[in-house]
């Protein structure tokens, strides 16, 4: 294998649009490199693999931020979507509490199963808010779903603490719905350029 094969392989490491730009003129001046040293050394070598190792991880990082800087404008329309469904979610967790209270009331109801209901309805009320305080995101900021979502998690563990029977539903929505979204709010991310300009 010759040494400017072993180089050509030693530019994956860069973004393939730097190698696309850059890459031409980088193995010219690797040829002339090779000319005026001597390929069969270990410090030759040395020398260019410390470079790639140096600059390469650098300008990978640079382009995945550009990526995910072009990409902000998806995130926030799959956060939209995300806090619709939220409150289509939550809403049914609403009918599914009051489902619960309607079959409940037909024995005789503990104040454990009551409180445990009322905190479940509390929990999807929350999440409706959580959802609307997501989809009204630039006039009000993120803290208000956040709180929201943090409480309707709370509620939703203590009415599975107080009636561990609760439907998979119950327990989807109360509980895989708010950390997700968290998760989401949480996630650091770069402002829209399409809101910038």
């Amino acid at each position: 294998m010759t040494a400017e094969r072993v180089y050509r392989l030693l530019l994956r490491a860069y973004p393939p649009d730097f190698r696309a730009e850059y890459g031409p003129q980088m193995v010219l001046l690797f040829r002339d490199q090779c000319r005026d040293g001597d390929v069969r050394t270990l410090g030759f070598w040395v020398t260019i693999i410390f470079d790639v190792a140096r600059s390469a991880p650098a300008l990978r990082a640079e382009a995945w931020c550009a990526r995910v800087s072009v990409n902000t404008r998806a995130v926030e329309v799959t956060m939209k979507i995300a806090a619709m469904l939220t409150v289509l979610l939550a809403a049914l967790g609403i009918v599914g509490a009051t489902g619960e209270w309607v079959a409940g009331s037909k024995g005789s109801m503990g104040g454990r199963y009551v409180l445990a209901v009322v905190l479940g309805v509390f929990a999807s009320v929350l999440l409706v808010g959580a959802g609307i305080a997501i989809l009204l995101g630039a006039r009000w900021g993120r803290q208000p779903a956040r709180l929201a979502l943090f409480a309707s998690l709370v509620s939703a563990l203590a009415a599975r603490l107080l009636f561990p029977w609760m439907s998979i539903f119950s327990q989807l929505v109360g509980f895989g719905l708010p950390v997700a979204l968290l998760i989401a709010l949480y996630w650091p991310r770069r402002p829209s350029a399409v809101r910038a300009a």
